[in-house]
């Protein structure tokens, strides 16, 4: 099975949940020393992130939301169908969208500003990021045979998430918490998302159309 059985994929679920509702509690109610210092952390990351390394940066964005997703998540898709990874294919469908609709309810239960500003939180490129990143890990990587390709797509994999969580908190509509909290809410519904794969992937293989995927 692709998405094997996880002694830690409990306790991460639990402590990010944790660490999450921790954030979210002390960001709705203005908690005066994480307010004070969301005030300074969007000036801070101007003054030391140089222009350059922001340009450097943005195309790591572009593939955290709207169409840079959408075509990221269709390709995934599209060749895991055609590789005979169906089911796999179908949970990175599942996942995505059950995604959308958690981290746009999230967004709308809290809100927050910082300076004047409405902050988006939680940040949803580090939220997408994670997801997209965890589904090469999961289901790509594996299937390179080769160390080194291995290891190269590995080290792409990781400068593209510090990359996007760096420029997320250098946009004045997010700030470090909501950026934070992104990942923290994606790792909790991946870990969801993983054990729902881990139970009832078997029973999908069983079905019409499945039966002749990986799993």
């Amino acid at each position: 099975m692709i998405i094997a059985k996880s002694r830690t994929r409990f306790v991460t679920m639990v402590v990010s949940l944790i660490l999450f509702i921790m954030i979210s509690i002390l960001t709705y109610h203005n908690s005066g020393l994480l307010h004070s210092l969301m005030r300074i952390d969007h000036s801070i990351a101007q003054t030391v992130i140089p222009n350059w390394l922001e340009n450097f940066l943005k195309p790591f964005y572009f593939f955290s939301h709207g169409f840079g997703l959408f075509f990221i998540s269709f390709l995934i898709i599209f060749f895991l169908w055609g590789f005979k990874f169906k089911i796999p294919a179908t949970w990175v469908l599942i996942t995505n969208v059950g995604g959308f609709l958690i981290i746009n309810i999230a967004s709308l239960l809290f809100k927050s500003k910082i300076n004047g500003v409405q902050v988006v939180y939680p940040a949803h490129s580090t939220f997408y990021m994670t997801l997209l990143i965890s589904y090469f890990l999961l289901i790509i990587v594996p299937e390179i045979y080769r160390s080194s390709f291995q290891f190269i797509l590995q080290t792409i994999l990781l400068l593209g998430w510090v990359a996007t969580f760096i420029i997320t908190v250098l946009l004045p509509d997010y700030n470090f918490a909501s950026a934070l909290a992104g990942w923290l809410l994606a790792l909790v519904w991946l870990q969801f998302s993983e054990n729902g794969y881990r139970v009832y992937a078997p029973d999908f293989y069983r079905r019409k159309g499945f039966s002749n995927s990986w799993y």
